[in-house]
């Protein structure tokens, strides 16, 4: 009788456990999230090329994992190897998990794209920056998916074509870009797996090509995930690994702002008003310092946006009263390019204000998110806590705002 042959996720147990590690601590060393590596060991995710690395390094495997993974991938029919003469990069395609599987993966069949360059590297860059804005003016809903097709066509361009090592770096960050720009999109429409998947695929190519910024990115929204998903002590260890590498790629940047953010909302979650208000004055003072824009996907970083930042971070605490003029000041300085973040802040002025007993204001702001989610705003985070404002209302149904705003949520089919 013929032995099975150990798959990927067994012989990754098999050597972090020689090692000595928990899970948690390969976790913490490769940047990868624990729930992730603990279903790619019971062979439950396919393992990507990116996390493969991550992980061959962090147990200082000298590529054993990285050729394993490869051999698995080649075994179920998810990619080929091919090797040139010529000094090249070429990388195995993964599947961006879950997001492809449902747009159709790549398989053997996939012909040669022949001599990559920059302005293949452009193409993506310009893609990712104009669904960014989308985002931005509209939310994540039926935008994810678009996104992720720009990340297949970096996966598909980086296993089968052929380019110098300068251009298989750029082209590995624009790949890590799409990455995380579909993972955000697909975090603001429910898709939580999704859009872990897609961070740490964005964290394993960062890596891969030495991008700090990319890798800044990628656990900044990973905190904020934890944060959203009530795991407060996950968030801040992924903040302050984001601060480290962020204070030594460009302290002075918007970049370094982020990771205090997080920081904030993460302690405020666990209850701890003074870390949180620490880290929130922190942040304001650097941004005071920015000297420049920095990293695009940091365009959202500004004045506005840390006062509704620092009011949710009330409302969190139970400080309503603080919170109220915070997000008022919020809402009239985000325009139409952040049209979503607008009609966020306002749902949650009408939470803050229905707390302190102003329930005709309360409509009345969340009458105003209904006017913005009327102009295409199509974001699960944001119909999620205007729900929860239409059951606050419900109390309050004889009431003229609050019965105007609940008929109009009811015929918008926000529910």
């Amino acid at each position: 009788m013929a032995m099975r042959e150990e798959t990927f996720g067994a012989s990754l147990r098999r050597m972090r456990e020689a090692h000595g590690w928990s899970l948690r601590q390969l976790s913490d060393e490769s940047h990868i999230d624990k729930g992730h590596l603990s279903r790619i060991e019971r062979d439950q995710r396919p393992v990507s090329e990116g996390i493969a690395n991550a992980v061959d390094a962090a147990l200082q495997a000298d590529g054993v994992l990285i050729a394993l993974a490869q051999l698995q991938r080649v075994r179920d029919g998810r990619a080929a190897v091919t090797s040139d003469p010529m000094r090249r990069r070429t990388v195995v395609a993964a599947p961006l998990v879950a997001a492809v599987a449902s747009l159709g993966g790549l398989g053997d069949e996939t012909p040669p794209v022949g001599r990559i360059g920059t302005g293949e590297v452009g193409h993506m860059e310009r893609a990712v920056t104009r669904l960014r804005a989308l985002g931005h003016q509209h939310g994540g809903e039926s935008l994810w998916q678009a996104a992720a097709e720009v990340a297949r066509e970096g996966y598909r361009l980086l296993g089968h074509g052929t380019f110098p090592s300068v251009v298989g770096d750029q082209l590995l960050a624009a790949t890590g870009r799409a990455q995380m720009c579909a993972g955000w999109l697909a975090f603001d429409s429910g898709r939580q797996d999704i859009a872990r998947s897609c961070y740490n695929e964005a964290l394993a190519l960062a890596r891969q090509a030495s991008n700090p910024g990319i890798e800044v990115h990628a656990l900044v929204n990973l905190a904020f995930q934890s944060s959203f998903l009530d795991m407060p002590r996950q968030a801040m260890r992924y903040a302050d690994a984001a601060e480290r590498i962020a204070h030594g790629y460009d302290a002075k940047g918007r970049i370094a702002v982020v990771p205090l953010i997080r920081q904030a909302t993460a302690h405020a979650i666990a209850g701890d008003g003074p870390e949180s208000a620490k880290a929130a004055a922190k942040a304001r003072r650097r941004l005071d310092q920015a000297h420049s824009e920095g990293d695009d996907w940091c365009a959202f970083v500004s004045h506005a946006e840390l006062d509704g930042i620092d009011a949710t971070i009330a409302m969190l605490l139970g400080a309503h009263r603080r919170a109220e003029p915070l997000l008022e000041r919020a809402v009239d300085a985000h325009g139409i390019g952040f049209a979503r973040n607008r009609a966020l802040y306002r749902v949650r002025l009408a939470r803050t204000r229905a707390e302190l007993g102003d329930v005709e204001g309360a409509a009345l702001a969340a009458d105003e998110a209904l006017d913005d989610l009327g102009g295409e705003v199509a974001s699960w985070v944001v119909n999620t806590e205007l729900q929860d404002v239409a059951q606050r209302f419900a109390q309050h149904s004889r009431s003229n705002g609050p019965e105007r705003f609940l008929s109009r949520f009811v015929a918008s089919g926000s529910r």
